[in-house]
């Protein structure tokens, strides 16, 4: 069983984010590794780094303009009064432009990010993240996206067929409305669920099949309304049932229905709560802490990966080595600070640099080599803001800008706000840190208000049909009222269509058409991930029961009577109403 207590050595040190003003602690491990690549030990905690670099990325807020090369309408995450040129995935990706045209000169007497900020405004953007018309077809609306067919509104995520309104799916076919699921097929409102097929309503499930509103399930199938079994078929509510039995149990629970999905949702989420939950979801992994891993070894504080070593502060990923502070990514090595450095070795500092190796605080720079503060460069190398240099020359004027930054404070800290051309609340920091307009402004950020919509709605909540069975084709024209009607905080649209696509999964699945804009609907199923963020707790198991008396323990623990004495780091926050059990006391629970 791997470690679940944190210790923190005599030789840690305990520092003061300079933005939050909280305490986060340093530990020998991470001085050895920014020594490693020569930056300073960071001066803000670890969630607001992660923030601050969400900063960079605008997922879900497309505009539709011209490609500022071509003349062809466009889908862009950029607003048409962009300052700097917008060109189309096809053009930018072309020889009709050259990136080293906008190079210049380095000027010593200014901060190395404001001249990078003004190298930024000049250079051409591609208009948004992903290989459509390349090496993927119909991906048009994906953002962060490669190797897929047929995706729409999906952001990250790659090699994928038919996925819809979908955040972080690697090797699916067949998703709608889910949430970190991967190698699955036909699910529907799932999260944090790998190798499952033909599910809904369902998080935490592993090699499942057939299984509905269900909590941390694995090996099941034909289950409805479980949570935290092993290897069950034909249960109910935990209940073992023969097949026969079952199959008339499940038509009286009539889920086709969206009044009874309603009524059911709420009554498993009330038995979730009755029931053990383990510390961590850390499956095949060793000396590792964060939450839902699968085969990592020595990885701390990361978070919806698989595949991390020897790395630490690790968000959405998929393989990551010898890395820190790196976020939707997959096959980093050597690197700090990033965004999306997807197949990049050393890089510090870098926003969708891809397959790069050496490459320091530029933007949008693929297949290439040493470069520093440089955008759009395509298989270039020995580059600052863009201007060419020879090896020796760009090593040299590397090493005195590096010494710059340092006396200016920049160097090994992330690009600061100013710098990301998105609002806060267009970009994904709105997701994982949630602000109101007003505590945004008073931090300092951008707010851009919603665009004024006009739609005019033809189909009430109330006139939807309550099952599938009863929609045909004409609701494909009708244009669908938000239940929460633009009064939350969850860029709400308003109103919605429903596409061909959507329609043909709906009735392949038997599910109730939604009542929430695909935004909202998003937004619902984030408020049931647990942060990237770890707090120490004890177990919660006081001897024969749960501290709040809930839940009886079914078989006597390695503790007797006596409470856990176990303790551990856990994403569930002290305040959180969950049964948190340690590993043990999971186990002898659940297995």
């Amino acid at each position: 069983m791997q470690s679940e207590t944190k210790t923190l050595r005599q030789d840690s040190v305990s520092s003061t984010c300079q933005n939050c003003k909280q305490n986060f602690v340093i530990e020998p491990d991470d001085f050895s590794f920014y020594k490693k690549i020569d930056v300073p030990p960071p001066t803000w905690c670890p969630e607001c780094r992660l923030q601050r670099r969400m900063l960079f990325r605008n997922e879900r807020n497309f505009y539709k303009r011209k490609c500022d090369l071509c003349g062809k309408s466009i889908i862009a995450v950029y607003s048409p009064d962009i300052s700097f040129p917008v060109y189309c995935v096809k053009c930018w990706w072309s020889d009709k432009w050259d990136p080293h045209k906008y190079g210049r000169d380095f000027d010593f007497s200014r901060p190395f990010f404001e001249q990078f900020k003004e190298l930024s405004d000049k250079v051409p953007a591609i208009a948004i993240m992903n290989d459509d018309g390349i090496a993927s077809t119909n991906c048009e609306y994906a953002y962060d996206w490669a190797f897929s067919k047929n995706c729409y509104l999906t952001v990250c995520g790659w090699h994928t067929e038919n996925a819809m309104y979908t955040y972080h799916a690697d090797h699916d076919k067949d998703i709608v409305d889910c949430l970190h699921v991967d190698y699955s097929e036909l699910m529907y409102e799932c999260m944090l669920s790998n190798r499952c097929y033909r599910c809904r309503h369902s998080a935490l499930c592993f090699d499942c099949q057939d299984c509905n509103f269900c909590y941390d399930l694995k090996g099941c199938s034909n289950c409805v309304m479980c949570a935290g079994l092993r290897n069950k078929r034909y249960c109910i509510l935990n209940k073992q049932y023969s097949k026969e039995e079952y199959t008339k149990r499940v038509k009286e629970l009539n889920l086709e229905s969206r009044k009874s999905v309603e009524k059911h949702r709420g009554k498993i989420s009330d038995f979730i709560m009755q029931i053990p939950h383990k510390y961590a979801y850390i499956l095949k992994s060793v000396g590792t802490t964060g939450n839902v891993l699968e085969n990592c070894k020595m990885a701390r504080d990361c978070f919806f990966g698989n595949s991390i070593e020897n790395s630490r502060f690790i968000v959405v990923n998929d393989i990551t080595k010898d890395s820190y502070d790196c976020n939707n990514t997959g096959k980093p090595v050597l690197s700090y600070e990033s965004v999306t450095p997807d197949e990049s070795y050393g890089a510090v500092g870098t926003i969708y640099c891809w397959k790069c190796r050496n490459v320091e605080y530029s933007n949008n720079c693929h297949s290439s080599q040493n470069l520093l503060g440089c955008n759009g460069i395509k298989k270039g190398a020995y580059a600052v803001l863009n201007k060419k240099y020879s090896k020796d020359e760009f090593v040299s004027l590397r090493g005195k800008i590096v010494e710059h930054m340092r006396q200016v404070g920049e160097w090994g800290g992330f690009f600061p706000e100013f710098v990301s051309p998105f609002a806060y609340n267009e970009s994904a920091a709105q997701e994982w840190f949630t602000l109101t307009k007003e505590e945004a402004l008073k931090k300092g950020y951008t707010w851009k208000e919603p665009e004024e919509r006009e739609y005019h709605i033809t189909k009430k909540l109330e006139d939807l049909p309550d099952t599938i069975k009863e929609v045909d084709d004409s609701i494909l024209n009708e244009v669908i009222g938000c239940a929460h009607k633009g009064r939350c905080n969850e860029r709400c649209t308003t109103a919605f269509k429903i596409t061909h696509q959507e329609l043909q999964f709906y009735k392949k699945m038997n599910i109730p058409l939604p009542q929430l804009c695909p935004n909202c609907r998003h937004y619902q199923r984030l408020k049931k991930r647990n942060p990237p963020k770890l707090w120490n707790r004890q177990c919660t198991c006081s001897g024969k029961t749960s501290n709040n008396q809930i839940y009886n323990n079914i078989i006597e623990h390695f503790h007797g009577t006596d409470h856990c004495p176990n303790e551990f780091e856990t994403s569930y926050a002290p305040d959180r109403k969950e049964i948190v059990y340690c590993e043990q006391c999971y186990q002898a629970e659940v297995v």
